[in-house]
């Protein structure tokens, strides 16, 4: 069936045009409500309609159970691409449990060929709705609304997913029900991608961005999704793109419009790639500095600048919250113009995947965009009136008012000379000898560039046979796998890698190879899963080591002999930073500190945070082992010319 999106009438699918306007027919997406699908689900209402096909509420005929069904459009069922990329969807997903995430139970292709995904139905509404009912929130509220967010970000980029379509209406703020208050989940892997380590097939998807598209949602986009070059030369997208995207979800719901307001995509893109936006607590005026200021980090142009892991982000926030608010009131001109309601359902916000415009003009590899457009253009409090004598100059303020303004400046005038003016013969003389130095100048430059050009780059242990400086390459740094506790006495340790989901308060012990000697530190989740150090300098006694020194190429237990690390009863996730440092570290303060259990205080916190994203820039790569099924393992790769900074890694363990 197909509908007129003008007058809204239905026709047969054999018809294209609406015969009352002319209008091309589009397939009716609410059509097979009311219907049963594949032999097993009642189709009951349609729910909504993204780049990926629509989704329903449905409900399975035998068990009664009430899922979301996500259905392949029609027209794409051939497209080779997009199959791919659906399937990619279904398999991210069904790898990845967290309970702040909408979890896929099945993929399946009915008899009719329609392809479809069941999913869990979360009743509720989406962040969207809710920032339309509220107007906006403030930065404790918004944090305690996206905190599981990060939460279930931090574990999808620990695993190599990476959600790319990060928005209001992806956040679903489920009903509360009696046993407590509402639950937070986020939805729609649609454009995820799995790396290597997550055990999909991944050849021919180094990128999932088709010739002349983008794949997200503009407003949100980070500016290498819109095909800018970051610093470290590494097209892959990573989970600091989903931080930065986060970060102006946080930015909406605390201003109460979204940060970009582009009417088009040519402008949201300059602004996305170039324009600085107003910190937030300049807009906002009760919002704490420091929170405003992490804001700012997640929002970078450049990925390198923003915080490492969603789980830095959670902490630089948390600790923003407590930081001074700088009362006033903020300043009318802001990065963009500001409303009363939200618009938040713009044409350019409905696809998912949408079509961009090379730049004629620019040179391969440029931005089509100026590179130092203005942050804020506000005029003058006052306009006088134009004075003939004056040139327009561009003045650039201070870092810290983020923008510039375009004034009227006077030309310099040269100070009167009382030395007679030299008569013309001289300053014919002297032109024509400045012009004549000029060329001669002009000539050997141009010289010395031909032949500079024409000879051949020498090649050094620094250059490859182009000139180029080389890639490092990738070593590894260390293996580690798990020791499970048998289930009853007189069995053998279950020895375990990768991404197995334990049983919630499973005991095991962490197994290390490091290929040279060193220092090994460790912080998990403590107390009401708050950050501890469990491996310092100073070991506790029940750990079974007396040091934390690691001898190169063997085997380290930690703990050591009969000790155990218990998981938490309640399933979930836990995360535990790894440190290894060849040298013995004496900062943080905290690592010189005998273990004692206790989790770490503010202070502590703030500077383990710092440490980490200082170390943290390029995540290490991480890949399971199991040419031995009976010894698994996963091998932590950097770049060779990294092998001298503390390695710093993230071991995250699923349970349920």
């Amino acid at each position: 069936m197909k509908y007129c999106t003008a007058c809204k009438a239905k026709f047969d699918d054999s018809v294209s045009f609406c015969p009352t306007d002319g209008e091309v027919l589009e397939g009716d997406p609410a059509s097979i409500v009311d219907t049963v699908l594949d032999g097993q689900y009642q189709m009951e209402a349609l729910l909504g309609k993204g780049g990926m096909g629509a989704v329903y509420q449905a409900r399975h005929i035998l068990l009664g159970d009430r899922v979301a069904i996500k259905v392949l459009p029609p027209e794409v069922r051939t497209n080779a691409e997009w199959l791919r990329r659906f399937r990619r969807e279904g398999q991210a997903a069904r790898r990845f449990r967290h309970p702040n995430s909408v979890t896929v139970y099945d993929l399946r292709t009915a008899a009719d060929g329609t392809i479809y995904m069941v999913m869990e139905y979360v009743e509720g509404h989406t962040l969207d709705a809710e920032l339309k009912k509220r107007g906006r929130l403030t930065a404790a509220e918004a944090f305690e609304i996206l905190t599981p967010i990060m939460s279930v970000l931090d574990t999808a980029h620990s695993m190599g997913v990476v959600h790319r379509d990060l928005k209001p209406e992806n956040i679903m703020i489920g009903t509360p029900s009696g046993n407590g208050g509402a639950v937070v989940k986020l939805l729609d892997l649609g454009i995820a991608k799995m790396r290597e380590i997550a055990g999909v097939e991944s050849g021919g998807n180094t990128a999932l961005t088709m010739a002349g598209q983008v794949l997200g949602t503009p407003y949100y986009m980070s500016p290498e999704q819109w095909g800018e070059i970051p610093r470290d030369e590494n097209l892959e997208i990573d989970g600091r793109a989903d931080i930065y995207s986060l970060g102006l979800v946080f930015y909406e719901m605390i201003a109460g419009r979204r940060c970009y307001q582009g009417t088009t995509l040519h402008e949201l893109r300059r602004e996305h790639v170039a324009t600085v936006a107003k910190p937030l607590h300049e807009v906002v005026p009760n919002v704490p500095r420091g929170f405003s200021e992490a804001i700012q980090r997640a929002t970078a142009k450049d990925r390198a600048d923003r915080q490492p892991t969603a789980s830095a982000l959670a902490a630089e926030l948390k600790a923003g919250l407590a930081t001074a608010v700088d009362g006033g009131v903020a300043n009318l001109a802001e990065t963009i113009s500001t409303g009363d309601t939200l618009t938040t359902n713009s044409d350019v916000n409905a696809p998912t995947v949408v079509g961009v415009e090379a730049a004629s003009t620019a040179a391969p590899g440029s931005s089509p965009v100026t590179t130092n457009p203005p942050a804020v253009s506000a005029p003058p409090a006052s306009t006088p009136s134009p004075d003939p004598s004056m040139s327009a100059a561009t003045v650039v303020e201070s870092a810290a008012m983020a923008s510039s303004v375009t004034v009227q400046q006077k030309p310099k005038v040269a100070d009167q000379q009382t030395a007679a003016a030299p008569s013309k013969s001289k300053v014919g003389l002297i032109v024509g000898l400045v012009a004549f130095v000029l060329v001669i100048g002009a000539l050997a430059v141009g010289g010395v560039f031909v032949y500079k050009q024409m000879k051949p780059s020498p090649v050094s242990p620094t250059t490859n046979k182009k000139g180029e400086p080389p890639v490092a390459a990738a070593i590894e740094a260390t293996r580690y796998w798990l020791m499970l506790e048998p289930k009853s006495r007189g069995e053998a340790p279950t020895r375990v890698a990768g991404l197995v989901p334990l049983a919630s308060g499973q005991s095991f012990q962490m197994r290390f190879m490091f290929p040279a000697s060193g220092y090994l530190y460790i912080v998990g989740p403590g107390d009401n899963n708050q950050s501890t150090a469990f491996l310092t300098n100073k070991p506790a006694a029940q750990t079974g080591l007396k040091t934390n020194q690691v001898a190169g190429g063997t085997e380290f237990s930690f703990p050591s002999g009969d000790g155990l690390i218990s998981l938490d009863s309640k399933p979930g996730a836990d995360k535990f930073t790894v440190i290894f440092s060849k040298n013995r570290l004496e900062t943080p303060a905290f690592l010189n500190e005998s273990v004692n259990g206790t989790p770490m205080n503010p202070a502590q916190l703030a500077e383990f945070n710092s440490f980490v994203s200082n170390n943290l820039q390029k995540v290490p790569a991480t890949e399971l082992d199991e040419s031995n099924n009976q010894l698994p393992f996963v091998r932590v790769k950097v770049d060779a010319d990294r092998t001298e900074n503390p390695l710093v890694f993230e071991i995250r363990i699923q349970h349920n």
